[in-house]
């Protein structure tokens, strides 16, 4: 069953890389699928994937889209389900979603950018650069440097913390939330407050993901160039790669041909459309397609956006306790699988799931989107049975070109 955005529906949303599971009823069967597939003939594997993301339906997601490539070829592509569950309008590979947390790595990108420039340093600290009384009011602002906000080191409070932040209150859950509120990055900051919450620990004495790192992130580009965020993004990234479908969504505007999200509540689906993004900007604002995600992640683990010297600390990466096998690098984070180490990022949040992985050792990146929120690990599965597809295959030839081994 399909229920509206309410200021009461919305019980549950998460701002970082994993929710707890819960069960997803099966959506009707008439869900639309199709499929591409470039530069390897057609076999009955290709079928199978097919029958993957008929899976990934029949667990609940209205939508899903899947994207592989394995060194620069394209091996599989394709998109299953709906964009609109009202009018039922197919899901197509050209649509664009929310990518969420994704979009750090995109932040990441443009800061390091400015350190190969020697305009920034990554052990400038914030203080340096930030002096505006919402961000003076954060502790430790002026020890804590760019390297630790890159790597969630800095300790800084998490303004969208799931455990405890009253941030979801005030925007999603309360009597008083409005939906469709364009946040200022002023608001956002001051669940950082010191007088609000106190940091994790001092900087860099542990790790803890925090979106308050990334939104700092943001304003230092902006006052260290002069320009706002969205135009050095485009000018740095998205014009040079020819991502003609990824955008910053800019305060309470989404860019055209967005599809719906949807977001699980007690067994049912929730349309969350109408929410927007202010309220991530450069930590998780932007909308993508699986081709444009898969043109910035060649760019990104092929060392094309960085000197080399970047390129190395972006992938180093720092160990989080309790996580065996997990650990943060710069906009990035590695994890165990069923196939081997994965690197990349991913997103989850109102209406929307985003996945950008590769295993550098098959040469193998995967994409994956869906328009709900939280997909219960439906994309992890997704990603991880593609991954073991693809690793199957006869390798593709490629154009020659090389990739750094991560």
């Amino acid at each position: 069953m399909l229920h509206h955005l309410t200021r009461r529906s919305l019980l549950a949303l998460g701002s970082g890389l994993l929710v707890a599971p819960a069960f997803i009823p099966s959506l009707p069967a008439d869900a639309h699928s199709t499929h591409t597939q470039d530069l390897i003939p057609a076999t009955p594997e290709v079928a199978t994937l097919d029958a993957v993301l008929q899976a990934a339906l029949d667990d609940g997601l209205p939508g899903i889209m899947l994207r592989i490539e394995r060194g620069a070829d394209v091996v599989y592509s394709g998109a299953a389900g709906v964009a609109d569950i009202e009018d039922q309008t197919p899901l197509q590979v050209t649509d664009r979603l929310r990518i969420y947390s994704i979009t750090k790595t995109f932040t990441a990108i443009v800061i390091l950018q400015l350190v190969d420039e020697n305009i920034l340093t990554l052990d400038d600290t914030v203080g340096q650069w930030l002096d505006a009384p919402a961000v003076a009011r954060i502790p430790n602002i002026d020890r804590i440097s760019l390297r630790q906000l890159l790597t969630h080191t800095s300790g800084i409070y998490d303004y969208a913390d799931d455990n405890d932040s009253p941030f979801w209150e005030d925007a999603f859950l309360g009597p008083n939330a409005d939906w469709t509120k364009v946040w200022t990055i002023e608001e956002l900051l001051a669940y950082a407050d010191g007088a609000s919450h106190a940091p994790y620990f001092e900087p860099g004495q542990g790790v803890h993901y925090s979106n308050t790192d990334y939104i700092l992130l943001g304003l230092i580009v902006e006052e260290a160039t002069g320009r706002p965020f969205a135009d050095e993004l485009r000018t740095r990234v998205l014009e040079p790669l020819a991502l003609e479908d990824t955008f910053l969504a800019e305060g309470g505007e989404m860019p055209e041909g967005t599809v719906r999200g949807y977001q699980l509540l007690e067994g049912q689906l929730i349309d969350v459309s109408a929410s927007n993004l202010s309220w991530v900007w450069t930590a998780g604002g932007m909308v993508s397609t699986t081709a444009d995600l898969a043109r910035f992640a060649g760019a990104v683990f092929g060392g094309e956006l960085l000197s080399p010297a970047s390129f190395a600390e972006m992938f180093t990466f720092v160990a989080e306790p309790g996580r065996p096998g997990f650990g943060y690098g710069m906009g990035l984070y590695q994890i165990g699988s069923p196939n081997g180490v994965l690197v990349g990022h991913d997103g989850q949040s109102a209406g929307f799931s985003s996945s950008m992985m590769r295993l550098a050792e098959a040469d193998i990146t995967v994409l994956v989107l869906t328009n709900m929120a939280p997909d219960e690990g439906t994309l992890d599965q997704v990603r991880d049975e593609a991954i073991a597809w693809a690793l199957a295959q006869t390798p593709a030839t490629t154009n020659g070109s090389a990739t750094p081994t991560l």
